[in-house]
């Protein structure tokens, strides 16, 4: 696939996730690709907002035209109330186009690229001349190469008795890039319950999901959570809330 397909498909929502990493991989590696990346991505962001204005615009015509009419139509009853509703009922439609359009589409999806981060390995010190080859090591070179598949394996490969308790939050994050939101979520809700580190860190994420699932009333509760009692991103969870209310 050439990376004008990729970028396409990335813009559309239909990458697969070996297409995404290799997606993030040009990113990384790719200045070129990057580049383009960023100006398609701010030229649908101006053509977002200037079809909002327009929408908006086109909206407060209508109403204008509902006060004009309410104050001025000297037409029977039946006519008047038939005209009003004919208006009424182009305006609810718009409203709900526009609804959809700001909450469903694009704009929240972009709300999630521009916030979502990996986050990375803090726990497990990973050298060169380190000899000590266990499993949990494995799991998380593979989760710093990206390898997000084999790192869940290999979580799961690691003996009831040797797991810490930093392993649910890594794996969900392995689950969240490989875009499985499902057992992500069970997995971080499963930190805040066991609150065993990383809680504020789940609530930023589950929030994330929420996001990335259109759900904005939970999204606002995690991040009001978050907001409420931890410091972890908390400017950053105070600006997504003021965006989505």
């Amino acid at each position: 696939m050439n990376k004008q397909d990729l970028l396409y498909r990335y813009f559309s929502k239909s990458l697969t996730p070996n297409e995404e990493h290799v997606f993030e991989n040009l990113l990384n590696t790719d200045a070129e690709f990057k580049k383009q990346f960023e100006f398609e991505k701010n030229l649908k962001q101006v053509i977002q907002k200037e079809e909002s204005k327009k929408l908006k615009a086109k909206l407060q015509d209508f109403e204008k035209d509902i006060k004009t009419k309410t104050s001025s139509e000297k037409t029977t009853h039946s006519i008047f109330n038939y005209k009003n509703f004919a208006i009424a009922a182009t305006i609810a439609l718009l409203m709900g186009w526009f609804g959809y359009n700001t909450f469903f589409n694009t704009n929240y999806n972009d709300l999630y690229q521009d916030n979502f981060k990996v986050y990375p390995n803090t726990v497990y010190t990973i050298t060169r001349s380190d000899d000590n080859n266990t499993i949990e090591r494995q799991a998380f070179v593979a989760y710093e190469t990206e390898d997000y598949q084999l790192a869940i394996n290999k979580f799961n490969a690691i003996s009831e008795t040797e797991k810490n308790s930093y392993l649910t939050f890594y794996k969900a994050q392995a689950f969240l890039k490989l875009e499985n939101l499902k057992d992500a979520k069970l997995l971080f809700e499963e930190v805040i319950v066991k609150d065993r580190g990383f809680v504020a860190e789940s609530h930023w994420y589950l929030a994330l999901i929420y996001l990335k699932e259109n759900d904005k009333e939970n999204t606002r509760k995690q991040l009001k959570l978050l907001i409420s009692n931890f410091d972890y991103n908390k400017s950053k969870a105070k600006d997504l809330l003021d965006k989505i209310n």
